[in-house]
């Protein structure tokens, strides 16, 4: 099993990638076989290629991710990653952007790919916030 380090490194490495736009490379990092659910109670999705839709639409969006510390567990297979997300929502007000306060559980696999990863957040995590100045703009 990968160390408490290498499963930190992992979660952290998800977010840059996300954020860079780099789906191929955030997809690399899970097990063809994932199980994803964003937000817990959704619904899971199986496989990189549900995982993949999933995620283009977030980079697509302009997914900006704040990743806070990671949290490993003794167990040797699960992390913690709280976390804040901003996105485009076409169903917000121009200029607005969706903000959501969530805590991602991963379960990192002997071969260091990421088996499951659940996010979760409730209503009451997700606010309407002002985008940035180089938000509004056109990308």
């Amino acid at each position: 099993m990968p160390d408490e380090a290498a499963r930190k490194r992992v979660a952290l490495e998800y977010c840059r990638l996300l954020n860079d736009g780099d789906v191929d490379g955030a997809l690399a990092l899970f097990a063809a076989d994932v199980r994803y659910e964003d937000p817990v109670g959704s619904g899971a999705l199986t496989g990189r290629p549900a995982v993949r839709t999933h995620l283009a639409q977030a980079v697509a969006n302009h997914v900006r991710e704040t990743p806070g510390e990671p949290v490993a567990a003794l167990g040797g297979e699960h992390v913690l990653l709280p976390c804040r997300a901003e996105l485009d929502d076409a169903r917000l007000p121009a200029g607005s952007r969706l903000s959501v306060n969530f805590v991602a559980m991963l379960r990192v696999g002997a071969d260091g790919l990421i088996r499951e990863m659940r996010m979760f957040w409730g209503r009451s995590d997700a606010t309407v916030v002002p985008a940035a100045p180089a938000a509004q703009g056109v990308r």
